[in-house]
């Protein structure tokens, strides 16, 4: 394995382990976890907050919406929630195999030793990708869902791309 590679990636994943917002940026806008509220950011048009009882506020205005909807932002929130947690938990894994990397090579380590040690890493990262892209998929289809049902969600529905989800699933196969 190429040390090159498996220090940047473990330099991209500590950084995103540093982060305390998570921040999904879309072509058209960004989808952000914090304070236990997910913001949907459209150009042009105002935030739209969801939280964990699927209770939907846009521009500071409550919206009225029916135990169906609320069901649905209910699950766009766990899957946006989910998406953050397998973030957080790829930047753990990042962040032990740098420091495992590191004691590997303080004590001296063969390089077959340290290529197993990084490949089960590498493998780990790999399995949590593939559920960040499953994670990724479900918010597309909810969010599509929501967009049909409830007519104040259509401007947020097309922060969650089929392109953004296929290109996560063919990055996966690589």
């Amino acid at each position: 394995m190429k040390y090159q590679r498996t220090i940047l990636l473990l330099a991209l994943c500590t950084a995103i382990s540093a982060c305390d917002i998570p921040d999904t940026s879309m072509e058209d806008g960004a989808i952000t976890l914090k304070d236990n509220i997910v913001t949907l950011h459209v150009s042009g048009t105002p935030d739209a907050a969801i939280n964990a009882n699927g209770d939907l506020e846009i521009a500071d205005k409550v919206i009225t919406i029916n135990p169906a909807q609320r069901g649905l932002l209910m699950l766009y929130y766990q899957n946006v929630h989910d998406v953050s947690q397998t973030g957080k938990e790829m930047g753990k894994v990042g962040a032990g195999m740098g420091v495992k990397a590191l004691a590997n090579k303080v004590q001296g380590k063969s390089k077959t030793d340290q290529d197993q040690d990084a490949s089960a890493g590498a493998d780990q990262l790999s399995k949590l990708s593939q559920k960040m892209c499953q994670d990724s998929a479900n918010i597309k289809t909810v969010q599509d869902q929501l967009s049909a049902q409830l007519a104040e969600f259509k401007p947020y529905g097309n922060l969650m791309t089929q392109k953004s989800v296929t290109s996560c699933q063919n990055d996966n196969k690589n």
